[in-house]
């Protein structure tokens, strides 16, 4: 098996090195502080490090099909969290019930997340003109 050494390699896989080392050190010296999301978090980059080393690079370039469908996903994500606020502002308008958006911002951002991801892959499913 033939690990690609670039440096779109090397620099992140060093970095995720550099988290799992600082995540073991935090643990000795400051007992009171886990370690162990930064060892968990380095130790899956530096898995997705090798799987990406492994792989040429040129399996990782989208085509103009792809870009297009996620233009196209984006921009109808865009449009699905504006409906979302203007239909929590109308709730907000002529309801008694009150909304604050630090709370509601988070549903939004969970609703455009899904909606882009859903929209993608819908439109690299349909394929088409």
């Amino acid at each position: 098996m033939k690990f690609r050494t670039d440096k779109y390699i090397l620099i992140p896989i060093s970095m995720a090195i550099g988290m799992v080392i600082a995540g073991i050190l935090l643990s000795y010296l400051m007992p009171s502080f886990s370690g162990v999301g930064l060892i968990i978090a380095g130790t899956m980059l530096i898995v997705t490090g090798v799987y990406v080393a492994t792989k040429p690079i040129e399996h990782f370039m989208p085509d103009e099909r792809i870009n297009k469908n996620t233009d196209k996903a984006g921009y109808h994500a865009f449009w699905i969290m504006a409906s979302v606020v203007i239909i929590l502002n109308l709730i907000d308008m002529f309801t008694s019930v009150s909304i604050e958006y630090k709370y509601a911002g988070h549903l939004i951002f969970i609703i455009g997340i899904f909606s882009l991801y859903t929209l993608r892959w819908y439109y690299n499913k349909k394929g088409g003109l």
